[in-house]
């Protein structure tokens, strides 16, 4: 079994495990967002990868914190929840496209005697 095959093994068996905690407390919102991570970062070390690697668990342990905290929303439950679904879009977008679009930056810095040579 080479490590992919490990890490996915790893990785499904946590969800699976966390997914039977959910069915057994019911607790499935934001439940289902810690599992999912438990999830990502199991498969990430399994695979021999550092767990900073998993950032896509760290979004979903921040917004199942963010709604799992009674009260944390408060008076601006209405507007958020206007709001929230268009930043989860705008996340995903930076995460799809994030890395490919940004201006890709040299080492080098014109210096403003180069610039005016003639």
């Amino acid at each position: 079994m080479d490590i992919q095959e490990k890490a996915s093994q790893v990785g499904t068996g946590v969800f699976f495990v966390g997914l039977g905690l959910l069915f057994i407390t019911g607790a499935w919102w934001p439940g289902i967002m810690f599992v999912i991570a438990a999830s990502m970062l199991a498969r990430a070390m399994a695979a021999g990868e550092r767990w900073q690697t998993a950032t896509g668990a760290f979004w979903l342990i921040g917004i199942g914190v963010v709604f799992g905290i009674p009260g944390l929303i408060g008076d601006i439950a209405g507007a958020f929840w206007q709001v929230f679904p268009l930043v989860l879009i705008g996340i995903g977008l930076f995460m799809l496209f994030g890395g490919k679009y940004r201006p890709k930056v040299s080492g080098k810095r014109k210096n403003e005697d180069d610039v005016h040579r003639v």
